[in-house]
């Protein structure tokens, strides 16, 4: 499944093409419902994925170990969700997700390209392939909400006239750290339907894979489904709106204190910004003691620090350390945009 590095996508962190290996998979043949014509809704047609992941496979190799790679596997079911998903106009869009959906596989995606072919598309003129192909670097911001950049001078913006309540948002404030749970109803459904809402406000860069865990604190209720998403920077309660308008969306119910809920959205950090309003702590003030919280979000940033508290992968290795910590089951399941 693995080729010598070629075409790598221009950018920073794909700049060193020799130390970079290729993941390929081709031809995936999904049925979907994308098109701007009523009958391409209504009956749909078979679309056709390529991707191509650039990582260095090294570590995977020497250790004969999957969990140091990519699941072309896991991948691949990501993606054909996506394709299978919530419909579209353009394939455009539709490869933008999905290259998205490829650089939050694995947080050793250095960059990835996806073409996506319409073989059946409305052309009345003969013709054998209609294709969009799109590339992208980690480094880049391929968002649908604001980029990096811009939100990064948002925050700087804000932080110049916010005063106390919300200072350093522009130093190293580059992405926000978003803890999404749920334990009510089709739980996952409501994952896949926050990672949807936060791309749309804010641009999510990478999502986790999905924990199941035992609930912590409140009343008895079911376990969690949990995961963490980065996403683009921007001010405190920028990102608190957008936490909310997901937790509507998902019809979020505030009625008992740590209770079951169809979704939970808490904003753990913003690069190195503080914030003590009430409606808003940044950063999350029990962040540090919530497996559930660091050991994803190590998943797509294997170096996190938390402001206040050190290194992430630190945390993780105390919290585990503790006698009857809470169980935590990494799923299969993807939250593909």
């Amino acid at each position: 499944m693995t080729a010598p590095t070629g075409g790598v996508p221009a950018g920073g962190a794909a700049a060193d093409a020799a130390r970079l290996d290729r993941i390929a998979l081709t031809g995936l043949r999904v049925h979907g419902r994308h098109g701007v014509l009523p009958a391409e809704r209504e009956l749909g047609q078979f679309f056709v994925v390529d991707a191509t992941l650039w990582l260095d496979t090294g570590p995977a190799a020497a250790t004969d170990d999957l969990t140091l790679t990519v699941h072309y596997g896991e991948l691949a079911q990501a993606l054909a969700d996506i394709v299978a998903g919530e419909p579209v106009e353009l394939i455009e869009t539709l490869a933008h997700r999905l290259v998205r959906a490829c650089l939050a596989a694995d947080p050793r995606v250095a960059a990835a390209e996806v073409t996506v072919h319409k073989p059946a598309a409305p052309i009345t003129v003969a013709f054998t392939d209609v294709a969009v192909t799109v590339a992208r670097s980690r480094d880049v911001a391929v968002t649908t909400g604001p980029s990096r950049e811009v939100a990064a001078t948002r925050s700087r913006d804000v932080a110049a006239a916010a005063g106390p309540s919300a200072t350093g948002a522009g130093a190293g404030a580059g992405h926000a750290v978003v803890a999404i749970g749920s334990n009510i109803g089709d739980r996952l459904a409501h994952l896949r339907g926050a990672v949807r809402d936060l791309d749309a406000r804010l641009g999510v860069l990478a999502v986790s894979a999905v924990y199941e865990t035992e609930p912590v604190g409140g009343p008895e209720q079911d376990d969690y489904l949990n995961a963490i998403v980065l996403v683009g920077a921007a001010p405190p309660h920028d990102l608190l709106a957008a936490a909310r308008a997901a937790e509507r969306t998902a019809a979020r119910e505030r009625t008992i204190r740590w209770g079951p809920r169809t979704l939970d959205v808490d904003i753990i950090a913003c690069g190195d910004t503080l914030s003590d309003d009430p409606e808003i702590l940044l950063p999350h003030p029990r962040a540090h003691e919530r497996l559930f919280v660091c050991v994803p979000w190590l998943d797509v940033e294997p170096d996190a620090m938390l402001p206040g508290h050190g290194r992430v992968a630190d945390l993780v290795a105390r919290l585990s350390a503790v006698p009857g910590a809470a169980a935590l089951r990494r799923t299969p399941h993807g939250l593909g945009r």
